[in-house]
């Protein structure tokens, strides 16, 4: 399942809306909004003060047929790869997540194969076993069956959606797939192609028709219809069809992005999600038939049941059951949290469906009847957006069916279809420290002709043969049905960086780590949606004393603490989370109220700190290389933002740092700046670039943490502001940032552009202080110097610095003016040339949007010749200004005011 690049947020009403249907999902969305709701509500309530004004095609009826697509042997439809076990994303073109191959064990092993960054899309698996996919480091990749290289493809951008198999006209197999660069893409598939000839045709997506969004990258999922028809959407807010030979059959406008993987009728009717939070039914000319409001995005794709249902789950945590010929609404099953992952549907031999089987992100995958009774519930614990499969059980065994997913806690998990219960489950954590917490398996299975195949956010894809924990003693293997929590708890839980929930008492803490703590509440082996009470948040004391700044998530389900120095190393720290909390109203809970107090114990390691590890030269500078952000607390911004963070690449390189005291203390002020990757694997400065921003703050040997309080982050419908970015860090060997680094980052809900005054409205998405706040984790390595941002560039020199100060009613502006030796050039178009106030006697910084308020110009032949920051009126300047010149990330000159 894909996680989206650019945070998305619901078009407003354009004056098409049906007042009838737009009453209706504010109904919904009304019933679902009340404080201290968990993660469901988070983006419930969100969609509350946005959807109710939303853009929603008046529903009208379709005559599309809704028998179910005819299926060759292999389970696939035509013309997709017909002997391909897993040909597309949902499988087939009904999209139900089901395959008819046994899950016999041939006595293989498991084997992983790496990418450069972050995996998220579905592989899909061609007739021989080659595995397709594409990962966040912009390759499409194609490894053999035993997880070796056999090609890969570079596009311009992230791959976040999954590809379909198909054929030529010659009978050779097709791969198609989107990229962020806004191409689609459709390839030979042999591994002796020549790369110049890899590419059949290229389809360039049109600039986005959405009023929120700002880009048009290829998000959606592609499918095939039977008539050879591409159906594919992207974040622009079309629905596109393509002709075979890639060019356009039609384009519809829904309004905002379609990531759905479309499902398709015989009479190549199609049905999908929007995040115009609606699902619709588009006929085989492009033409509306209908469309069902929610009260959410809709995200996951829709599957066609056997007897004509469309069954779709929404962000306000609502699985639908849609008559696909009419558009009603026949029910909805309410879940704890927004539904990211789409449908499976179960079928009996006679391909009847017969359960519907579906996850949602409070950790639980459902089985549903057709009439939407709940057969079962499984909750795995922790966060799930990979979307469910079902294959056949091995012969003979009674489970009949079995279903596949993954789960945040990085576990592929087997489960009894009829049942529920745990089969087997396999934990793909990857033994790399570094990696160990970015383990969530967001991706979705596919299940191929030995094995199951899933992709990691650490940037692998997967391989675990059927049944491989039933038949070999493994300690990533786990058996029966139990969990990781305890079947009844009300407890605070401490979580990683990187969102994993530790269930133990005593844990291992990072000196630098920020301290998420997560309110858990289980009765009989299922997780309640509970929130922490806003009206007298929690408490979080530790001894030894450490001082704390503590914020409550919006939807009440975390307390972030933030400790405001380093904790000592070998030390067990006794820590205490206390407060009170109140249980979701029915269906989700009984209402009731009550108060949790946690004691846990922290233990940090023993080893002694290093020294501080940045050095500033005359000519160059020590700078990391800042790259794979995550988000995950809490859930909603990783379920519309995880790849984007991922394939960030900063260098942060440093301006000036204070000698180390008699206790290795110290002030630190770094730059940072984007970068990109060049083809020899390089990391350069990135001229296009929407970062570059300070970072102050301390040291202690060789633990680091840096705030900025002015930094703004591109979103798809505008910059964000944040009023604090905080990154933790420890510092090993080649500037590793060792396991429990931390960000912490907090935007405020009316600073957000387009959008602002309506999520402070939104309770359950900012909390009472009208804050956002949000942690997670990064990655570091010390930056190449052979790429050249933090070398003194040769030649140029700054030949004057000027400073209008600002007053209260006029913006102030500074000025550097450069020079060039005979002979030398730096051009202004390739590079990123900042100025950097800060308080000459105590360091601090001027909190500035630096990157949007400075411009350069150039000489008539492309050379630098002046830089220009723009002070906006009201800012006061201290009466000792310090000026840091910095060339990319090289502090050039520094002049004092």
């Amino acid at each position: 399942m894909n996680q989206r690049g650019l945070l998305t947020l619901p078009r407003l009403a354009s004056g098409r809306d049906d007042p009838i249907l737009v009453h209706a999902a504010r109904q919904q969305t009304m019933i679902r909004a009340r404080g201290g709701r968990g993660n469901s509500a988070l983006a419930a309530a969100l969609i509350m003060v946005l959807c109710a004004a939303m853009v929603v095609a008046s529903t009208s009826r379709s005559s599309a047929s809704t028998t179910p697509a005819r299926l060759t042997a292999s389970g696939s439809t035509i013309p997709v790869e017909p002997a391909s076990p897993w040909p597309e994303m949902r499988h087939d073109q009904r999209n139900t997540g089901a395959s008819s191959i046994l899950a016999r064990y041939h006595g293989d092993s498991p084997w992983s194969f790496s990418t450069g960054k972050g995996l998220f899309p579905t592989a899909v698996i061609g007739t021989d076993g080659t595995v397709y996919f594409g990962s966040a480091d912009t390759y499409f990749y194609a490894v053999s069956p035993s997880g070796r290289l056999a090609w890969k493809y570079k596009t311009g951008g992230v791959i976040d959606s999954s590809a379909v198999l198909g054929r030529a006209e010659d009978g050779s197999t097709t791969v198609t797939v989107g990229s962020a660069d806004g191409n689609l893409y459709q390839m030979r598939t042999g591994s002796v192609v020549p790369p110049s000839d890899r590419v059949l045709w290229r389809f360039r997506a049109p600039a986005s028709h959405s009023a929120g969004q700002q880009v048009s990258w290829w998000e959606g999922n592609v499918e095939l219809a039977p008539d050879g028809t591409l159906l594919a959407g992207n974040t622009g807010g079309d629905a596109f069809a393509l002709h075979p030979s890639g060019t356009l059959r039609f384009e519809y406008r829904t309004g905002n992005s379609v990531w759905t993987d479309a499902a398709v009728s015989p009479d190549n009717t199609s049905y999908w999600g929007s995040l115009s939070a609606s699902i619709f039914a588009l006929d085989a000319n492009g033409k509306l038939g209908w469309s069902v409001p929610t009260g959410g995005f809709v995200i996951a794709s829709p599957a066609l049941g056997s007897d004509g249902t469309l069954y779709d789950g929404s962000f306000d945590g609502k699985i639908y059951a849609i008559d696909s010929q009419t558009g009603v609404v026949k029910w909805t099953f309410q879940t704890a949290d927004n539904v990211y992952s789409s449908p499976a549907l179960l079928n009996d031999a006679g391909g009847r469906t017969t359960a519907i089987i579906v996850a949602s992100t409070d950790g639980s995958v459902y089985s549903l009847s057709p009439s939407g009774q709940l057969n079962w519930r499984y909750d795995a614990g922790d966060v799930i957006r990979s979307s469910p499969v079902i294959g056949l059980a091995p012969k003979g065994d009674p489970a009949g069916h079995i279903v596949y997913v993954g789960a945040g806690d990085g576990r592929l998990y087997a489960l009894n279809a009829a049942t529920g219960q745990r089969r087997w489950s396999f934990d793909t954590t990857s033994s790399e420290p570094s990696l160990r917490d970015r383990n969530d398996l967001n991706s979705s299975p596919a299940l191929g002709k030995t094995g199951i195949y899933i992709g990691s956010e650490d940037g692998s894809i997967w391989y675990v043969p059927y049944d491989y924990c039933l038949h070999r003693a493994d300690p990533r293997c786990a058996r029966g049905p139990g969990g990781s929590l305890p079947a009844a708890t009300t407890s605070a839980y401490l979580v990683t960086p990187g969102g994993s929930t530790i269930a133990a008492t005593t844990a291992a803490g990072s000196p630098v780590s920020v301290l998420p703590f997560r309110l858990v509440v289980r009765r009989n082996g299922i997780s309640i949606d509970a929130a922490f009470e806003a009206a007298s948040p929690p408490t979080v004391t530790i001894s030894p004393p450490v001082p704390l700044t503590t914020s409550l998530s919006g939807d009440g389900h975390y307390v972030f603490a933030v400790p405001n120095g380093f904790l000592q190393p070998g030390t067990h720290y006794h820590v205490t989370i206390a407060g009170a909390y109140r249980v979701a109203s029915p269906p989700l809970g009984d209402g009731s109220s009550g108060t949790v107090r946690t004691q846990l114990t922290l233990v940090t390691p023993t080893e002694s700190r290093g020294t501080f590890p940045f050095t500033v030269g005359a000519r160059q500078v020590s700078a990391l290389h800042i790259t794979r952000l995550a988000f995950p607390l809490p859930s909603f911004l990783a379920s519309v933002n995880q790849i984007g963070f991922d394939s960030y690449d900063w260098i942060a390189s440093v301006l000036q740092a204070s000698p180390p005291d008699a206790n290795g203390d110290g002030t630190v002020l770094l730059f940072v700046v984007g970068g990109t990757r060049l083809s020899d694997g390089l990391i350069a400065v990135d001229p296009s670039t929407s970062f570059a921003f300070p970072l102050e703050g301390t040291y202690h040997g060789n633990l680091l943490s840096v705030s900025a309080a002015s930094v703004t982050l591109p979103f798809s419908f505008g910059p964000v502001p944040l009023r604090q970015l905080t990154f933790r860090m420890e510092l090993g060997p080649g500037l590793v940032a060792q396991p429990g680094a931390s960000i912490f980052a907090v935007a405020h809900c009316s600073d957000v552009p387009y959008y602002g005054p309506l999520l402070e409205k939104a309770t359950t998405l900012c909390n009472s202080s009208g804050n956002l706040p949000v942690s997670g984790t990064f990655l570091t390595s010390g930056y190449n110097p052979a790429g050249g941002a933090t070398t003194a560039p040769p030649g140029l020199s700054v030949s004057s610095v000027n400073l209008q100060r600002p007053s209260a009613s006029s913006a102030g502006s500074l000025t550097a003016d450069f020079g060039l030796s005979a002979g030398m050039h730096y051009r202004a178009s390739l590079h990123v040339v900042s100025l950097v106030l800060s308080n000459a006697v105590t360091g601090a910084v001027v909190p500035l949007d630096y990157r949007t308020s400075t411009t350069s110009s150039a000489e008539p032949n492309g050379d630098l010749e002046r830089t220009t920051l723009e002070v906006p009126s009201g800012t006061v300047l201290p009466a000792q200004l310090r000026v840091n010149v910095v060339t990319d990330g090289y502090p050039l000159a520094a002049r004092n005011f």
